[in-house]
């Protein structure tokens, strides 16, 4: 029942990005995280598997989008309030410096990601300023199109900062829809964002990010 919040929040000189996800039942946590300059600087992790012992999946995918919600508020309501400790002290300058930091994605397959129905993405990472290859990160694929969001696939990156997704891609995809690739070390944050038609072609996706 994958799904969350993504917010940007300016305090002060500084912007966050405050991602509150559901990781679904292999991972029955509520988590929250907070970036800035493309870095984590904070964490809240919320477990449900005793809240979710025995309940409707119905009812319980309502319960958990309602604190899931709840969490993302309280996160964002501290960073304004001041009282999330922002690790190192960054300068105003360093915070706001676009791509300062971060994760670079480079889809290494792009004539070839879609085939007969099947997303297939080969990926490479590396970090931003380095450009040092990132081993065991976790990359994420999701489609998302408004506030609605669905896991499709997961992977971590191998010695080489290589990974490959690969799943079914869902019939009647919304016109508007982003395929989003997103790569964490729990320290850096990347991201791909392609546009999608409601009948993708076997082609070269248009990035909108």
């Amino acid at each position: 029942m994958n799904f969350g919040f993504n917010s940007n929040v300016r305090v002060g000189e500084s912007v966050f990005h405050v991602q509150t996800e559901d990781r679904g039942p292999s991972h029955p946590f509520l988590d929250t995280v907070v970036y800035l300059s493309g870095r984590v600087i904070h964490k809240r992790s919320t477990s449900y598997q005793q809240f979710a012992a025995g309940v409707d999946e119905k009812v319980l995918a309502e319960k958990l989008h309602e604190r899931l919600a709840e969490q993302h508020r309280e996160v964002i309501a501290q960073l304004e309030a001041g009282t999330i400790a922002i690790p190192g002290k960054l300068d105003p300058v360093a915070q706001n410096a676009e791509g300062e930091e971060g994760l670079v994605l480079a889809l290494l397959n792009p004539k070839t990601w879609f085939t007969a129905g099947i997303v297939h993405l080969e990926i490479s990472l590396q970090e931003k300023i380095s450009r040092k290859q990132i081993s065991d990160a976790e990359v994420q694929v999701f489609l998302e199109y408004g506030k609605h969001r669905s896991a499709c696939a997961d992977a971590r990156t191998d010695s080489k900062g290589l990974a490959t997704l690969e799943f079914p891609m869902p019939a009647n995809v919304p016109d508007g829809s982003s395929l989003v690739v997103r790569a964490t070390d729990n320290y850096l944050l990347g991201e791909l964002r392609f546009h999608l038609k409601s009948k993708p072609q076997e082609k070269k996706p248009v990035s909108v990010a």
